[in-house]
């Protein structure tokens, strides 16, 4: 009889089975010891989407197991200090972070944004870190002058950023976001592509006014549907091998 199981028991390891545990070769996600496959950490790093999207229950909106995601916020464009923060982790590191800017800090000094992004994605690299660039959202065509409104109703000087009527926070958010697919193109980075989300089109780029809230700048709820729908083909694109860029 023991002669039998011992038998048995060389016949089911010999197809892969041992205690009722099935292993599957080639799966680098899969723990032999408990067949239980591992989570990627992902971070958002950004301002003021990161509350309102609410990025830490996506995977159960979704019904997705296989990331476990976290919002860091972090206001004002220069996000060096508390991306270095996450990096420096003992525990709970991620293994990517999504790096998010706000619309409302365009226009601005589109040389001193690119220089940051690079630095952020250097230094994520450095720390095997997957890094994530994200293109900003863009506002309404109506925006500019939903801007004028709300400053003279907070008494605030409507010209302070220039003439509001030539749209130049778009203008500036768009060839942004157009170095930022050309850069992360360039080294194999996967970009996370809210504006082409929530645009019209390729042609008509400005944030669809069904997805904005009143001032044209910040996105409504279903507009934060649209954008759940895109983060998972986005990270399946990512090469988690993270190379360093040369």
């Amino acid at each position: 009889m023991k002669r039998l199981m011992a038998i048995f028991v060389v016949i089911l390891t010999a197809f892969g089975y041992t205690t009722g545990i099935k292993f599957e070769e080639g799966r680098k996600d899969i723990d032999p010891k408990n067949d239980i496959k591992t989570q990627r950490h992902v971070v958002l790093l950004g301002a003021s989407l990161g509350i309102a999207w609410n990025i830490s229950s996506l995977s159960e909106r979704i019904n997705n197991s296989d990331y476990v995601f976290e919002y860091v916020r972090s206001l004002g464009f220069d996000k060096s200090n508390t991306l270095n923060n996450i990096l420096l982790r003992r525990e709970n590191k991620p293994h990517a972070i999504l790096i998010k800017e706000c619309a409302a800090y365009f226009p601005g000094d589109l040389d001193q944004y690119k220089n940051l992004m690079k630095q952020w994605i250097e230094e994520c690299q450095e720390q095997d870190v997957v890094p994530v660039p994200v293109t900003v959202v863009p506002v309404t065509r109506l925006h500019s002058f939903k801007k004028i409104l709300i400053d003279i109703v907070k008494v605030r000087n409507p010209l302070k950023e220039g003439n509001p009527f030539k749209n130049n926070r778009n203008k500036a958010i768009l060839e942004y976001n157009d170095w930022i697919r050309i850069y992360s193109r360039k080294f194999g980075l996967a970009v996370l592509d809210l504006e082409a989300a929530v645009r019209y089109s390729g042609a008509n780029r400005f944030l669809r006014e069904d997805f904005g809230r009143v001032d044209g700048l910040h996105l409504n709820r279903k507009a934060y549907k649209a954008i759940d729908q895109i983060v998972i083909p986005t990270l399946e694109k990512v090469n988690w091998k993270n190379k360093k860029s040369d």
